[in-house]
């Protein structure tokens, strides 16, 4: 073999080489691509799961929620009415005591005219 074929030949088989290492390294990237794209749907599918337990936990606690202003309104209306009951009692036993101070004081007087004034 000439120099210049044993040259060219020692040339291919650096290319080879070179390009068996560049393929290598190509590989080696792939590897760690895939390898990152499992562990990111990984941790998708774990924030997922996360999210949907989240989403039912504020769902039943917006249930717990509206649940206890319902009964919350509830308790308060009925403080309201008897509220209500007693002012109407109050008002009612007020307007009764009116009444009679007005029927005492008109019975006082005609018990002075009878009477000529004396107590």
């Amino acid at each position: 073999m000439s120099d210049k074929e044993l040259d060219a030949g020692l040339e291919k088989e650096s290319l080879l080489s070179r390009v068996k290492k560049i393929l290598k390294e190509r590989e080696k990237k792939i590897q760690e691509l895939n390898k990152a794209k499992t562990e990111t749907e990984e941790a998708r599918n774990v924030l997922e799961i996360k999210v949907q337990a989240r989403t039912q936990e504020l769902a039943e606690l917006a249930k717990s929620l509206e649940a206890q202003v319902k009964e919350r309104t509830k308790e308060l209306e009925e403080k309201i009415a008897e509220l209500e009951r007693f002012q109407r009692l109050a008002v009612g036993r007020e307007l009764k005591m009116i009444d009679l101070k007005k029927e005492i004081k008109k019975l006082k007087g005609e018990s002075e005219k009878k009477n000529g004034g004396k107590k």
